[in-house]
């Protein structure tokens, strides 16, 4: 599932390294506000997504997801996971 979570265009370029070419970028200044949106979106996709895996019997277990998915009073997965030997060791 993708998220649009209406961030602007500046704050895109910004997180991703790249610069805003023309007027565009020499009149876009990125304010507290600006930041303090992209945060709440980011924070309300990470918990859309972690009440969608907590929905999701079939999905493989993660130890570390499992964890944070108990703290927010989902079940945690009966299969553990653990670390793969490495071949030859």
């Amino acid at each position: 599932m993708g998220y649009d979570l209406g961030i602007r265009y500046v704050l895109q370029s910004e997180r991703m390294g790249h610069e805003v070419p023309g007027m565009r970028g020499v009149y876009a200044h990125i304010t507290p506000c600006m930041r303090a949106e992209l945060r709440d979106a980011l924070q309300g996709a990470w918990e859309t997504s972690l009440d969608e895996r907590a929905r999701r019997a079939e999905c493989p277990a993660v130890a570390v997801l499992d964890g944070i998915l108990a703290r927010r009073g989902a079940a945690a997965s009966k299969i553990g996971s653990y670390l793969a030997p490495k071949i030859g060791h």
